[in-house]
């Protein structure tokens, strides 16, 4: 399997949506970023887009349902309380096929309820879908899971301590001796029902207890579904009667009295209303408005008032050139300058149309404002009013006609008390019939459940006589089956260990510093313990390795593991140089990341993959991202780059 893309919206820390895009041709994919900036939630990401609620992650948790998981990784800064994880892989470097798994849910309700969807080549497949789990079983067991998705820090601390039991159950899986765990477990089940058929028997007495309570539960049952008949007939009575009484209440005008105090408030709103409406037309009348009705003299006015204007400024031109002249001819007299100037004041004289009104310039310019605005708005306002006073009226006159209507409170009052009363007396026949209904489901339960035992006991006792011989028989062979299987899984195991213990030690020579203190790595066929075997064929103690050496021993197991499995799947690491010293830093990165897979994602602090560890392994990175984290809005964004570092060639 190699990761294409992997897609996570509203996910934890990562708000909105982030996508990381697998492009490159190298093994190792480096994302750096800080503590608590994301790292462990893009693992978990993983986990539940390819497993869901058989994640390993997800049962290892303090959750104690996976909608309450699932609800712990809703963005809680986003309004829609949504959010989706979608993976993108191909089964090998090889394949062309491209599968797209889709999770999102919401916590929006009291429960939260996931939809997935798969894809196969951009197109939905309704048969992946439904069988998403059997299917990614089959290529990474989920039990198998945590020896390629697995967080540095839990390797650290799981080697302090010897193999624990969740590390021997992987590796049981692994060596393929989990099948034969279910099957001696289906074996003892086995050997359990059939011994029972070997207890001595009060069949008789129990069946007549059996066959009384469930006679009992089946009349109880039957009482119930009478009383809900009785009332399912009353309450349709009741509402037959409440919908008539209420058609002769509203006919009789009770809705009228109902509504009859906000009537009245709303006639005298509307009568203010009126009288506000009488008092701006009246304040509209009194101001430019009946100048409307001159309104064509005033424009005639307005036009021999500017006629005039002009008139003026050419006497005032013509005086002017008058004294000029008086100036000029003092100096060069000429008789022809004369002539224009009498022809001048003689058009100006016959011109002249006589003055009527000798407006000033203030006077004039407030009569053009008059004509070309205040008219118009006066007029404007003027309308608006009065059909606003027309609406107001007329709603005033409904209302007035609404209240003239003679009715008989008295009669109302008592109409309109039966009423509550058969309503009152519904409520009461809903609450009734709610209980018993919730009721007869338990009755309907218990019947079901008192039936069905007295139905097998019946079954048991007939067979009982029959059966006694066959459960013998099954027994003796079971014995049998328990001790052949318990010898097979021993070989089997002791068989696969060996090789399992071989890889483990060729995985540890490539990583460990001190390579002459432990000669080869053993393992108990039967209990899986792991001894450490020196060059004089001795144990070495555990406490003999350091920290550092116990963790690289964890990871070569866990190598060793994802070897033997012979699984091509990707391999992620959270935290990868979690207490290790620089010498084992230095193995773990140039012998374990370029060979743990075709594609090893590592989820690196700044301290762990710093720039010498980065110098030692960029000739096989071939994508570099980095988280990071926005203390105001409280959420991590990706871009491209090892902390900020622009990826080398």
């Amino acid at each position: 399997m190699i990761i294409k893309r992997l897609t996570m919206h509203n996910f934890g820390v990562y708000a909105g949506t982030n996508t990381f895009e697998f492009q490159g041709t190298r093994p190792i994919v480096l994302i750096g970023g800080l503590n608590g900036r994301g790292k462990t939630t893009f693992l978990e990401a993983v986990l539940i887009s390819l497993y869901g609620p058989n994640s390993f992650a997800y049962k290892e948790s303090t959750y104690k349902t996976y909608g309450q998981y699932l609800r712990s990784y809703v963005n809680s800064n986003d309004w829609s309380k949504t959010a989706y994880v979608e993976i993108e892989f191909q089964l090998s470097a090889n394949e062309t096929d491209l599968y797209i798994v889709h999770r999102e849910w919401n916590s929006l309700g009291a429960r939260t309820h996931e939809e997935i969807d798969v894809k196969r080549n951009g197109e939905d497949s309704k048969f992946l879908t439904d069988n998403w789990p059997m299917f990614i079983e089959n290529i990474l067991p989920s039990a198998l899971s945590n020896f390629f998705f697995f967080d540095g820090e839990k390797i650290a601390e799981l080697a302090v301590d010897d193999t624990d039991e969740k590390m021997k159950e992987s590796i049981r899986s692994m060596l393929g001796l989990a099948v034969l765990d279910a099957l001696g477990n289906d074996i003892n089940k086995i050997v359990r029902q059939q011994s029972r058929n070997r207890i001595g028997k009060e069949e008789q007495r129990q069946l007549d207890d059996l066959k009384k309570a469930k006679e009992n539960a089946e009349q109880d049952l039957q009482k119930a579904d009478r009383r809900i008949g009785t009332l399912q007939d009353e309450l349709r009575q009741i509402r037959t009667e409440i919908e008539t009484a209420h058609n002769e209440y509203t006919s009789k005008g009770g809705e009228l009295v109902k509504h009859r105090q906000k009537l009245l408030e709303k006639r005298a709103e509307l009568r203010q209303k009126l009288t506000t409406g009488q008092e701006n037309l009246i304040a509209a009348a009194s101001s430019e408005l009946p100048l409307f009705l001159v309104r064509r003299w005033l424009e005639q006015g307005s036009q021999q008032a500017e006629r005039e204007h002009a008139e003026n400024d050419i006497q005032k031109a013509i005086k002017t050139v008058n004294s000029l002249y008086s100036e000029f001819n003092k100096v060069h007299a000429s008789s022809d300058g004369r002539d224009f100037i009498e022809y001048v004041n003689q058009r100006a004289k016959n011109d002249s149309a006589g003055r009527l009104y000798d407006l000033s310039d203030q006077t004039l310019y407030m009569l053009h404002d008059l004509l070309d605005n205040r008219l118009a708005e006066s007029a404007g306002n003027a309308n608006r009013l009065m059909k606003e006073q027309m609406d107001t009226q007329k709603k005033a006159d409904e209302i007035e006609s609404y209240l003239s209507v003679d009715v008989n409170e008295n009669d109302l009052t008592e109409r309109y008390n039966n009423i509550r009363r058969m309503e009152k007396h519904e409520v009461e026949l809903k609450v009734e019939m709610g209980s018993i209904i919730r009721s007869r489901a338990s009755l309907n339960g218990n019947a079901m459940k008192t039936s069905s035992e007295y139905n097998n006991a019946v079954e048991t006792m007939l067979e009982h006589l029959e059966s006694q011989d066959d459960a013998d028989r099954t027994i003796r062979y079971a014995d049998i089956s328990r001790k052949i299987l318990k010898e097979y899984s021993v070989r089997l195991q002791r068989r696969k260990v060996e090789t399992l213990a071989d890889t483990t030690t060729e995985c540890y020579r490539k990583l460990a510093n001190k390579k002459t203190l432990i000669d080869h790595i053993a393992m108990d066929p039967e209990t899986l313990d792991l001894h450490y075997i020196g060059m004089d064929g001795q144990d070495v103690p555990k406490v003999k390795l350091s920290a550092g050496e116990k963790q690289l021993m964890i990871i070569s197991i866990l190598w060793a593991l994802a070897k033997c499995s012979k699984k091509k799947l990707p391999v992620i690491i959270d935290t990868p140089l979690s207490r290790l010293d620089s010498a084992h830093r230095r193995a773990l990165i140039t012998a374990y990341f370029p060979n743990a897979s075709e594609q090893t994602i590592i989820l690196s602090t700044d301290t762990e993959i710093d720039a010498a560890n980065y110098e030692l392994m960029k000739d096989n990175i071939g994508d570099e991202f980095c988280l990071n984290y926005d203390e105001n809005t409280k959420s991590t964004t990706i871009s491209r780059g090892y902390f900020r570092k622009e990826r080398t060639a």
